[in-house]
């Protein structure tokens, strides 16, 4: 019984054995002939290949940006093949931000110029002064963070009538007030 188990266990690991030589001479093979022919063949059908959505999309699926990337240039989906180029240098910095020395030297390669010094006087929500940030949209947000005015508080009820004076406003819509109130 020993002796059989012996033999087969033989078998199995000169099988084992065949198996990867033929899978390292097959992977020797594929790199010294077929890997090259494969890759002369894809360039000469890619010669005249344009920039496209498939093309970004899989250089960004190689990439694999994390959510900041979503964050900072919106989904994919909704990205104009004009920005393309801002989508796939935002993918290749964020590849390489995880140390301040990398993301400094890859954006000096794209002609960006990042000291410390500017990167401590960016606000950490740098967005919050453009027109369409989530901070200024909507008129509670801006009334509630609006500054009282040297000459009185009497611009912050004009939305609901009773302001008689100017009307402040930080919001993008146009607040309008309520007539015969």
């Amino acid at each position: 019984m020993r002796e059989s188990r012996q033999l087969f266990l033989d078998i199995a690991r000169q099988l084992d054995e065949a198996a990867r030589a033929k899978q390292q001479t097959d992977a020797e093979c594929w790199r010294r002939e077929l890997r090259p022919r494969a890759m002369r063949l894809i360039a000469a059908r890619t010669r005249r290949l344009a920039w496209s959505r498939a093309l970004v999309s899989l250089l960004l699926n190689e990439l694999q940006p994390d959510d900041l990337f979503t964050e900072i240039v919106g989904a994919f989906n909704r990205i104009t093949p004009s920005r393309f180029p801002q989508a796939v240098a935002i993918a290749l910095l964020l590849r390489h931000s995880w140390r301040q020395v990398d993301l400094t030297r890859i954006a000096k390669r794209l002609g960006i110029t990042l000291t410390t010094k500017t990167l401590r006087n960016i606000h950490s929500n740098g967005r919050h002064h453009e027109s369409d940030s989530p901070a200024r949209l909507g008129p509670v947000k801006a009334l509630r963070s609006a500054p009282t005015p040297t000459s009185g508080a009497d611009g912050l009820d004009r939305a609901l009538g009773r302001a008689r004076g100017r009307h402040l406003r930080d919001g993008r819509h146009r607040l309008t007030p309520r007539k015969g109130r």
